[in-house]
């Protein structure tokens, strides 16, 4: 009996030595890492806190949801590594793992939110940088270096931007480059002013306006700068392009002179359309091939912006005697005035959930941010500064908003809460033009 009780003991202990390193028995514990940040947008430098990494970083990496990330510094206990590049849809956060990996193995695992930063334009003597920025101020730094850049768009993905910049005094080319500063790409080459690149909602292309005819036409290229086709061939301004949410559509003002009017349709023989003379806006399928005015109407009709879903389009117009803001539904039925006041009014920017517009206004006799509802009502005035007031764009959750503004007499980035309170300097050197969601306005500066 004695010898038959070792036995199934010395098997039972071999059983168990056995099982130690299995899964099934003793299941592998993957050490919690400590990250400093815990969210921020690309390029963020992040410190990451465990053990056992190793004194040097050797054949070991560190990833951001399975993509490797640039390491700054590396020992058995810390880690400080870039935040690589990955995508923030619509501008929305999103958490991703953090992985440390060492000889194969995971080290240790954390998560990390990657959220969209706001760009802008700082303001260097002679020089014009775009620059990212946390949404609190920290960790800024350069995206392009030399000339004057401007106008920069987040493609849809986050990942890349692009923008406008003259190199060379009065010839403005349009770029893009990566939200970490990287792989930066002339997509266009030409002695004419080609400007206010947009893109398309799969990021695949982009559209702009150019004047190399003479005039101003609307254009699209890939995304890289290949296939780009006139799509107006138009003998006058056609300009301010956009696509709209879902892709099959163009959104641009244009001049239509009174009597005959010759419109081309993409690369195919020019129509001919009567009109009113006036600035309109008009619509087009992606391809160029049909042209609508949505506006009719002989004032001015200009600057239009879709809504987040389509379905709206907002636009000032002088119809009334002033700039106001009017907005219609996307087929040019139910054009309303806003706004419904005597003094300017124009720069709309929609909530990213399309229920509020934000503007700016000359009601209180310098240009201050105010916010309306999308039908107009609840007009709210936000900024209170006998200075310039201007260029609003929303946060991805809609709870903030930044602007320009040059109160002090030095133009700087600015960013409050939706309702105008907690109003906080970006950046401490000049800046002007932020872009955090969509932000198309005319910049126009004193």
């Amino acid at each position: 009996m004695t010898k038959r009780i070792v036995l199934q003991t010395t098997a039972l202990l071999l059983l168990v030595a056995a099982l130690a390193g299995c899964d099934l028995l003793f299941p592998p514990v993957t050490l919690t890492l400590t990250l400093d940040p815990t969210s921020g947008p690309v390029n963020t430098p992040v410190t990451i806190v465990g053990m056992g990494f190793g004194a040097t970083q050797g054949s070991s990496e560190v990833s951001f949801d399975g993509v490797e990330a640039t390491v700054l510094s590396w020992s058995d206990t810390t880690i400080t590594a870039r935040v690589p590049l990955l995508p923030t849809p619509s501008g929305e956060s999103s958490g991703v793992s953090v992985v440390v990996t060492v000889g194969g193995e995971t080290a240790g695992a954390g998560t990390f939110t990657v959220a969209r930063g706001i760009l802008y334009v700082a303001l260097r003597g002679s020089t014009q940088v775009i620059c990212l920025a946390n949404p609190d101020g920290s960790l800024a730094f350069d995206l392009t270096a030399g000339g004057i850049a401007g106008w920069p768009q987040w493609s849809p993905d986050g990942t890349k931007v692009a923008f406008m910049r003259d190199l060379s005094g009065g010839n403005q080319d349009i770029y893009v480059v990566n939200a970490d500063g990287t792989g930066e790409i002339r997509l266009t080459d030409d002695p004419a002013l080609d400007q206010f690149p947009a893109w398309s909602p799969d990021g695949t292309e982009i559209v702009f306006q150019t004047d190399r005819y003479g005039n101003f036409d609307v254009y699209v290229m890939d995304a890289d700068g290949s296939r780009e086709i006139n799509l107006t061939y138009d003998p006058d301004f056609d300009g301010w392009p956009s696509f709209s949410p879902d892709g099959t559509r163009i959104l641009l003002y244009s001049w239509w002179p009174m009597g005959i009017h010759v419109h081309a349709q993409g690369d195919t023989a020019p129509s001919l359309i009567i009109d009113g003379e006036s600035y309109e806006v008009i619509v087009m399928d992606a391809e160029g091939t049909t042209a609508t005015n949505l506006s009719h109407n002989t004032a001015t009709d200009w600057f239009p912006l879709w809504s987040p879903d389509g379905s709206k389009i907002a636009f000032q117009s002088d119809r009334e005697g002033v700039g106001e803001i009017f907005s219609m539904n996307a087929d040019g039925t139910g054009q309303q005035n806003l706004t419904q006041n005597l003094a300017l009014d124009g720069g709309p920017a929609w909530s990213p959930d399309g229920s509020r517009i934000a503007f700016v206004s000359l009601r209180d006799g310098n240009p201050e941010i105010y916010v309306m509802n999308a039908d107009g009502t609840g007009q709210t005035r936000l900024t209170t500064n006998a200075s310039w007031d201007a260029g609003p764009t929303w946060s991805p959750d809609g709870r903030e908003i930044a602007f320009e503004s040059d109160r002090g007499g030095v133009y700087h980035v600015y960013v409050m809460d939706e309702d105008g309170t907690d109003v906080r300097r970006l950046v401490s050197e000049p800046s002007v033009y932020p872009v955090w969601t969509e932000s198309r306005w005319p910049p126009a500066r004193p």
